[in-house]
């Protein structure tokens, strides 16, 4: 069984570009999935980028396995 943990902080989102993790995006309404993911290559207050696109915080969950 795969557990997931939600990255929320800039702190999180550094120790997970830091060790190159698989980054999973989802909708933050539904929870559906959105792309494939990958390794965070850069995130500010706003947004994050993962795998050359760019995510809004407000609008996506990003979760990594645990």
């Amino acid at each position: 069984m795969n557990t997931y943990r939600e990255l929320i902080s800039n702190e999180e989102f550094f120790a997970a570009a830091l060790m190159q993790v698989q980054v999973f995006v989802n909708d933050a309404l539904d929870e559906s999935p959105i792309g494939e993911g990958g390794p965070v290559q850069k995130y500010t207050d706003f947004s994050v980028w993962i795998g050359g696109a760019c995510y809004p915080r407000h609008t996506h969950t990003f979760k990594v396995s645990g």
